[in-house]
């Protein structure tokens, strides 16, 4: 396939703005806890055939102290997905708006990082 210069630069713009669309976003950069839980939500469409299949998305979370199940933190995800919560030593469960839960432990200077995936599958990830 012969492709002008002019052809090029065009594919050029959609790759670079594919990747942009992809999001470049680094949540290990955006940390800004020393101790806590933090993580990127995303949705996936599961029968999209495109290579950028995840988008970031905003949603509220809560956090529970365990084992009380008593609430500590409410947090919502931003623009890009992103959200963090400081939190104290102990046991928690993070929640979605929707009910689908996940334990952890935060140890002393531990930032644990947890993942939600909106789609039909996997939900949480560490």
């Amino acid at each position: 396939m012969k492709m002008n210069s002019r052809g090029y630069l065009a594919s050029l713009a959609v790759m670079t703005l594919s990747s942009v669309a992809c999001g470049d976003f680094d949540p290990e950069e955006a940390v800004t806890i020393s101790q806590g839980v933090y993580g990127m939500i995303s949705y996936v469409n599961d029968v999209c055939s495109s290579e950028c299949e995840r988008e970031p998305r905003s949603m509220t979370l809560l956090v529970k102290s365990l084992p009380q199940d008593l609430d500590v933190a409410s947090v919502t995800s931003n623009e890009d997905g992103f959200y963090e919560a400081a939190l104290a030593l102990g046991d928690y469960r993070i929640c979605t708006t929707f009910g689908r839960c996940t334990d952890f432990s935060v140890g002393i200077n531990e930032v644990v990082r947890f993942d939600y995936e909106m789609s039909v599958g996997r939900g949480w990830s560490r």
